[in-house]
């Protein structure tokens, strides 16, 4: 009898709880934007994934022509070769070509490992990268080659296709697809080989692809034969810390960990005028042994300032620490594309 009424009291006062934080409906998929679920809304999601696809596959392939082909340096990965190609035969095998005859059986294996939809974006990709070098190879030739004159001036080459490719590869991924070649690789590994370490291994292939311009590109100097290597490693980093750069700017949020005495008060507003679930945890304090609650809270950067403002009105003597969470995935932030 003792039990069922401390039963009875405790639904009572958790009754009494919920009327009194007055919580918002619990948001679903569907709540939170019903267009996406829609015909129409997959529809726009495939016209905005060909679009981040087109301005993609055009700086990887104007990158690739006008920048680091003139300037005698290449990259890795599939347009590197091409560019070795090119410039071993003289330009009598053009890079479409190359670029084309690696990427296809590539497309066709991201086909049966990885899913439809990456390996279609990941095919117009290469595609419209192949339609930009034939444009510029039948229809432009020399006229859109940019050669800086002197040896210390092409590390700006470098550092624009750095810019340029980073920024492609972001997109491409972000489209749901990627620029082909190693990425592909990368994608087709990681889902049959988990433990692998993809990032080390497209490392190795790179640089194999990169030292083997000491073979191609001719100097009377030791140090001569040596700038292009040292040009590609520079243009390397560069596109690693773009695509990084922005990557994270599309997903980027702030954690919070809020140690309070008034957890459910907090979490109530926290809810409430962010939307934002919140999770608790208790904590104790080692030197006095007193019992807390933690709140783990993820919220977008524009929403700092309502939580600070927050902890402020409803418990000024809580404590926080706030962190910077480079990648967010889920209801309410980035749903993603799963390869």
């Amino acid at each position: 009898m003792e039990e069922k009424e401390q039963i009875l009291s405790e639904e009572q006062l958790s009754s009494t709880q919920n009327e009194h934080f007055a919580l918002p409906p619990k948001i679903t998929k569907e709540n939170y934007d019903p267009i996406q679920w829609t015909t129409k809304g997959k529809v726009l999601s495939w016209v905005r994934s060909i679009y981040l696809t087109i301005i993609s596959s055009f700086l990887i392939a104007f990158a690739s022509y006008s920048l680091i082909e003139p300037n005698k340096f290449t990259i890795g990965g599939a347009s590197g070769i091409a560019i070795l190609v090119n410039v071993a035969t003289s330009g009598k095998v053009p890079q479409w070509i190359i670029l084309l005859g690696i990427n296809l059986p590539l497309v066709v294996l991201a086909f049966v490992f990885v899913k439809k939809r990456f390996a279609v974006l990941s095919a117009i990709n290469i595609g419209l990268q192949t339609l930009w070098l034939l444009i510029f190879e039948m229809a432009f030739k020399d006229r859109v080659k940019i050669q800086f004159p002197g040896n210390g001036e092409k590390i700006f080459a470098a550092l624009a296709a750095g810019l340029c490719i980073g920024f492609a590869i972001a997109l491409a991924f972000k489209s749901g697809g990627s620029t082909g070649g190693a990425d592909i690789l990368a994608v087709i590994i990681q889902k049959k080989c988990a433990a692998t370490s993809i990032a080390w291994m497209l490392f190795i292939i790179n640089c194999v692809v990169i030292s083997m311009s000491i073979f191609v590109f001719k100097g009377d100097t030791l140090a001569m034969r040596l700038l292009p290597i040292m040009m590609s490693a520079f243009e390397s980093y560069i596109e690693s810390k773009t695509n990084e750069t922005v990557t994270n700017g599309f997903h980027s949020a702030r954690e919070f960990r809020i140690i309070t005495d008034k957890p459910e008060e907090m979490a109530a507003a926290l809810m409430k005028e962010l939307s934002r679930g919140v999770t608790a945890i208790p904590a104790t304090g080692m030197y006095t042994k007193f019992t807390h609650t933690m709140l783990l809270c993820v919220v977008s950067r524009r929403q700092v300032v309502t939580l600070r403002r927050i902890m402020k009105s409803i418990d000024p003597d809580s404590f926080a620490v706030m962190s910077n969470v480079s990648q967010v995935l889920g209801l309410g932030f980035h749903h993603g594309n799963d390869h």
